[in-house]
């Protein structure tokens, strides 16, 4: 599998700390998980885009905590699930691998943080004949009830590789003017891409920001030949036995990285055995 560079998220204040930001920059990450999944142009497009908006998400988790954006498309028929954990590790799946390259869309998107198997949130968002980046709009103010603004930057580059997958968030803290931030947000909105360039630089639309650090993010799934032993295991003796008379055999598909573990019929038997002494 070929090694993509680290994306970066970064956190800032501007305006004298009348306003929160937080750039996402993952073009690497999001290559990875259209190439892992096979997609093409434009399930390339809205991946990169649901892995982008999940981590400008990320501000609101901490430690161990997890957050899961689950976008479900009615029209382009496609949906998909990108996770991003406190630690900086992303994930995500796409299906199907071909879809048309519409921005009009239909469905809904979800957001859920979730700390191990416990949910902590979640909201809902409509998509409604818009942009993924539009819904993300709606639910940051319907669903956090928060005074933002996001955009999203994504392209593919000749060989239909992703070039850039970019985005910023900017929020309008409580003592800061109304009028100010809607000039602010003016100023945003003809290239993202170049605005989160400028940010590197230390600025935001023409003024300072305050830098409170950048942090890695890089794809990383959590599956294991370990967890996926333990899942066979959890099955029971009788159905590792069907499977070894069936199949002579496993294959177990992560749906995340795609990544496949093969048992053959002598390793499904040692599970099966290990299985009927955990029921003892």
């Amino acid at each position: 599998m070929t090694s993509y560079p680290n994306g970066k998220l970064t956190v800032a204040t501007a305006r004298q700390g009348g306003v929160r930001v937080l750039a996402v920059s993952l073009p690497g990450q999001a290559e990875e998980l259209a190439s892992r999944h096979d997609l093409g142009r434009g399930a390339r497009k809205r991946a990169a885009e649901g892995l982008v908006a999940a981590s400008l998400l990320s501000a609101h988790i901490k430690g161990e905590e997890r957050l899961t954006l689950d976008l479900q498309i009615s029209s382009p028929a496609c949906a998909g699930v990108f996770e991003i954990n406190g630690d900086g590790t992303v994930r995500g799946r796409f299906r199907p691998p071909d879809v048309r390259d519409q921005v009009e869309l239909f469905g809904f998107i979800s957001v859920a943080k979730s700390l191990g198997a416990r949910e902590l949130y979640r909201g809902i968002a409509k998509i409604e004949g818009e942009s993924i980046e539009a819904a993300l709009q709606r639910f940051l103010r319907e669903s956090q009830q928060t005074d933002a603004h996001v955009r999203l930057a994504v392209d593919l580059d000749a060989d239909g590789l992703v070039e850039y997958a970019d985005g910023i968030f900017v929020e309008r803290l409580p003592h800061f003017p109304k009028d100010e931030f809607v000039a602010l947000v003016a100023g945003m909105d003809a290239d993202t891409k170049r605005v989160v360039d400028e940010l590197a630089l230390g600025l935001l639309v023409g003024g300072a920001i305050d830098h409170l650090g950048d942090a890695a993010l890089t794809f990383l799934c959590g599956c294991s030949r370990d967890k996926v032993s333990g899942m066979i295991r959890s099955l029971g003796a009788d159905e590792i036995t069907a499977m070894i008379a069936e199949q002579d055999g496993a294959e177990v598909v992560c749906h995340f990285c795609n990544e496949v573990n093969r048992y053959n019929a002598a390793e499904l038997a040692v599970l099966r055995d290990e299985s009927g002494r955990s029921d003892a």
